[in-house]
């Protein structure tokens, strides 16, 4: 995508044919499986692949964003329940500072209010773990996932790192292994360091966008996904071509993993479903990815994990010196895990051919990119080794000139914007709002969806 002004209202008119191909079975059943290119492509990320062995099942993905639409028919099944609060009673019943937190919490009003008022939180949880065979929408990468909400961003996508830390800690002492934080910002500070450090020491992985600036984040660090904490996996963002998405971050000492980030399509705010793109995007799918492996393998524990996730990742020559790993492919990390012998065969019946015509009628406004504005800073620290020791990685040592080291000084907080925040002249990004029709009518209807200001 070119990063020029805001643009008109296009509106495009396209029949895709949708027959003949292999596909797992719930793509049969969910209408706008075959849109997911992310997952209907074998090779996009594995999960297909991936999905002989496991879908996740019962596998506790923290999201850490603007909040989830709680009553979306794609993510109702999919939401964790806290088993010490009683539902509505008005009462800390768990006693751990959150009072009604029943399938997440809100951590600037420290109750349980955790619905979506933006959309972005429902879109990430979508890529998680979006019901699948439910005859509605698509599906997640890793749809036998549960998903608990911790709402740290407004209705204006602002937070601050001190919300984030407070968000990551809730989540690690809920019993979350694998955190979501697609967002970013400029600086770090102690709290969210701790809470980062807090979390690895728990056995957690805090998979983190790495933001949409077009930069190399090994000179200009983007937050939390440039921080030196063990738990943190930073993840850039892929087009459907396999190179990297033009505003994605990016980063050879600094970057861990790629996944699909442009188009994609997901649960969308008021029950609907729609395209987005961003590092944001691909994020989830890499806490997918985790998620499935552990449902395979629950002995081993996530640094294991997430080495097989990297150890695996393609290696594409259009990624070659911006990222430190490759790009995700999630079935060759499964083969990595369950071997031999312990590699079941899918049962018969697992695939369908056969598909439906599918019309679309899009209409799409092209919106702007603003810059992140950066947190209160603190000095970077090393990550450490499985042993305990005091070390960085090869890949996330980087030499710091001066300017870098100026923009780490410590300043007064300030907000944290979500990464791919829409204003302004920085960029551009998707914003297809999807309306399913009655499946009668074998169609599906983009209606223009409006850049929220």
């Amino acid at each position: 995508m070119s990063r020029h002004r805001t643009q008109s209202l296009a509106t495009v008119a396209a029949v895709l044919a949708l027959a003949g191909a292999a596909a797992p079975a719930h793509a049969a059943t969910d209408p706008l499986f075959d849109e997911q290119w992310a997952l209907s492509n074998p090779t996009a990320t594995g999960a297909q692949e991936a999905w002989t062995q496991s879908r996740g099942d019962g596998v506790l993905v923290a999201v850490l964003d603007s909040g989830v639409q709680l009553n979306h028919p794609d993510l109702i099944s999919k939401l964790w329940r806290n088993p010490g609060e009683i539902a509505g009673n008005g009462v800390d019943d768990d006693r751990n500072g959150y009072v009604d937190d029943v399938h997440g919490a809100n951590t600037m009003t420290f109750n349980g209010n955790v619905d979506d008022d933006e959309g972005h939180g429902t879109h990430v949880a979508g890529i998680v773990a979006a019901q699948a065979a439910n005859g509605t929408g698509g599906a997640g990468i890793a749809p036998g996932a549960r998903i608990m909400a911790v709402k740290v961003l407004d209705a204006n996508r602002a937070g601050n790192s001190s919300l984030l830390a407070r968000g990551i800690r809730y989540a690690v002492d809920g019993g979350a292994r694998i955190l979501n934080v697609s967002l970013n910002g400029d600086g770090t500070s102690d709290g969210l360091e701790a809470a980062l450090r807090y979390a690895g020491e728990r056995g957690a992985t805090v998979v983190s966008s790495a933001g949409n600036n077009s930069r190399d984040i090994d000179a200009t660090p983007s937050y939390p996904a440039s921080s030196m904490a063990p738990a943190v996996l930073s993840v850039t963002a892929t087009e459907r071509s396999g190179g990297l998405l033009s505003i994605a971050n990016h980063g050879l000492n600094s970057v861990d993993l790629a996944a699909p980030g442009g188009s994609i399509l997901s649960t969308a705010f008021g029950s609907r479903y729609e395209l987005r793109s961003g590092t944001s995007m691909a994020a989830p799918f890499v806490a997918g990815a985790l998620a499935l492996l552990a449902a395979a393998r629950p002995e081993l524990d996530q640094p294991a994990l997430r080495a097989a996730l990297l150890q695996s990742a393609q290696r594409p020559s259009s990624l070659g010196g911006k990222v430190a790993s490759g790009r995700l492919d999630v079935g060759a990390a499964m083969r990595r895990v369950v071997t031999g012998a312990a590699w079941a065969t899918p049962a018969a019946g697992s695939t369908q051919t056969g598909g439906a015509t599918v019309r679309i009628l899009a209409k799409a406004r092209i919106c702007g990119l603003h810059r992140h504005r950066p947190l209160a800073s603190d000095r970077s620290r090393p990550r450490r080794d499985l042993a305990g020791a005091a070390q960085r990685p090869p890949h996330r040592q980087r030499a710091r000139g001066n300017a870098v080291a100026a923009a780490q000084a410590r300043q007064p907080q300030r907000p944290l914007p979500l990464e791919g925040r829409r204003r302004g002249r920085r960029g551009v990004a998707d914003r297809r709002r999807y309306a399913q029709l009655p499946r009668a009518a074998q169609a599906l209807r983009i209606v223009g969806g409006r850049c929220r200001r």
